[in-house]
């Protein structure tokens, strides 16, 4: 099964037609046809059928869209990994990103990216709001932002990279129960980042959302600092998952919210194109994001 093949069959999925196809692609007609013939019997399955004036996926060319997808992400990350190798590699990449959401999925990310592109350095900052991420974004500050809520829209190009649940994270001796409250929460006090921060907005709309008043009783701006807060007793907090591993291990109760909450991140880039490292880069996250086990 050739790299060819496939970007012939999935430009043909998304075209919905030989014909669209081989404009987009900028071959002739005739050896589209040739590739998913060859593909075809390959396969031992029919993966299109005529439709009208075009042609649309049988169940078998449903089922290779996905893997056909990642196999040709596959081919680009491992020439990227060469490229690493026989030019250096060297490039910055500036990032910006709430500690919400440096913490996970960010981490990961940098980590099989730096593997892959050694000399290639990052700097990742931390906003005052979701507003200066798309700020910087559009202006060219950095190559990335990490906003969570809904995309954005218009100019920017985005890409959900995860929807984490959010979790209760109690004070030790707060009992044993799977699942907390908000009012649970609120009889322990809340602990929270200021105002306009992502991880506070977070907690606002879940408090919106039961009915309760958005105020906390410890504000702090070291994200780092709210679960040392609450395992010192100081009141209760409301964390992605991402944020909460090493919670129980401190003795932390971590519990299930009721009702329950999620929160979904996204990164964000100017919608013009990216070449060099940060090409490189978007194409890792999409591999990473297209894994199963992701």
């Amino acid at each position: 099964m050739e790299r060819r093949h496939l970007e012939f069959f999935l430009a043909i999925a998304d075209a919905g037609s030989l014909t669209r196809a081989a404009q987009v692609l900028h071959v002739a007609q005739p050896s589209l046809s040739y590739s998913m013939r060859t593909l075809e019997s390959e396969l031992g399955a029919a993966l299109f059928e005529r439709h009208g004036r075009g042609v649309r996926l049988t169940a078998a060319g449903e089922a290779l869209v996905g893997p056909a997808r990642r196999a040709v992400r596959s081919f680009g990350l491992a020439a990227s990994a060469v490229r690493g190798v026989t030019d250096g590699g060297f490039g910055l990449l500036r990032i910006v990103s709430s500690t919400t959401w440096a913490v996970h999925p960010l981490v990961g990310l940098i980590g099989q990216f730096r593997r892959m592109r050694p000399h290639v350095r990052f700097e990742v900052t931390d906003p005052a709001a979701r507003t200066v991420v798309l700020d910087q974004v559009r202006t060219g500050q950095v190559d990335f932002g990490l906003v969570d809520g809904p995309p954005p829209a218009g100019a920017l190009a985005s890409l959900e990279l995860a929807e984490q649940q959010l979790l209760a994270v109690l004070p030790p001796g707060s009992g044993q129960g799977l699942t907390a409250t908000v009012e649970e929460l609120l009889r322990h006090g809340l602990i929270g980042t200021p105002r306009g921060t992502a991880l506070r907005g977070l907690l606002d709309q879940h408090l919106e959302a039961a009915g309760q008043a958005t105020d906390v009783m410890v504000e702090t701006a070291h994200a780092a600092s709210v679960v040392p807060l609450v395992v010192s007793g100081a009141g209760a907090a409301v964390l992605p998952e991402g944020m909460t591993a090493d919670a129980a291990t401190k003795g932390a109760r971590v519990a299930r919210l009721e009702p329950e909450g999620r929160a979904s991140v996204s990164l964000v880039w100017q919608g013009a194109g990216l070449d060099g490292v940060a090409g490189d880069f978007l194409e890792l996250v999409r591999e990473h994001r297209a894994d199963p086990a992701y």
